[in-house]
């Protein structure tokens, strides 16, 4: 085919209700082709939001295409590279596609994962008052709850910004409680290491950190999330990297 540059499953698809559905998820399904490092194919990347895109018209898969939309549009703002100086402006469109998508199908557990852990990276990155007045942390909560995504809960306490008075959450110890369970929820995922040992780094308890990050760099790579693991393995290491270093120094 000259269409496309991620044929994997193509073929096998086609037979699907949508044709652009199935292309999309194909493309989803080889997003680490062509990757350069931990860094995704931009064409690839284009072609799968377009066709999602396109597969959202149709009103039959509509929750299924709008699924997959969100997953490439957080996909791509992780990992397709663009200028950092327009992050904050990537960052607001994916919170509106995410508000939006959410919307329209709150019960959806993928787009309530990414829609949360969106809001947790805006109201981290915009000012405190903004995301209070935005209302941002309850949000997270809400939303996190519902869909008992401990990952989220545990990261969001750990980010977003706390305001004596006007704002009693976060809580550091809720980020301890809820970054474990999720580690015990799903070992598999690099990040569940990642930011437990993050965690552990902030409250000085580096031997609990390198612990932490000994176990996640042993459980190697997936194979269906390849760019993902990849680079949580990096995150992974520039952590051990910054442990070791604050150690180096007090001996």
């Amino acid at each position: 085919m000259v269409k496309t540059l991620c044929v994997l499953l193509f073929g096998v698809t086609m037979a699907l209700a949508n044709s652009d559905l199935a292309f999309a998820d194909s493309c989803y399904a080889a997003r680490a082709e062509r990757s350069s490092g931990d860094k995704a194919d931009p064409k690839n990347a284009a072609l799968m939001k377009d066709a999602y895109r396109r597969a959202m018209q149709d009103q039959s898969v509509l929750e299924k295409a709008m699924e997959g939309y969100v997953k490439s549009y957080y996909y791509s703002f992780r990992f397709v590279p663009f200028d950092k100086k327009k992050r904050k402006l990537h960052l607001d469109s994916l919170k509106t596609i995410t508000e939006s998508a959410y919307g329209k199908f709150p019960g959806n557990k993928e787009i309530a994962h990414i829609y949360a852990t969106t809001l947790s990276m805006w109201g981290a990155e915009k000012n405190p008052l903004t995301a209070v007045k935005e209302g941002v942390a309850n949000r997270v909560r809400d939303i996190a709850t519902a869909s008992n995504d401990y990952q989220v809960l545990g990261r969001a306490h750990q980010l977003l910004p706390y305001i004596p008075i006007i704002l009693s959450w976060p809580d550091k110890a809720l980020a301890d409680k809820y970054l474990t369970m999720a580690l015990e929820k799903d070992p598999k995922d690099l990040y569940n290491y990642f930011f437990l040992a993050e965690l552990r780094f902030d409250q000085k308890r580096y031997a609990d950190a390198l612990n932490l990050i000994d176990r996640g760099l042993s459980r190697g790579i997936r194979t269906s999330y390849f760019l993902e693991d990849k680079r949580g393995r990096w995150q992974l290491k520039e952590l051990q990297k910054k442990i070791n270093a604050k150690l180096d120094k007090k001996k």
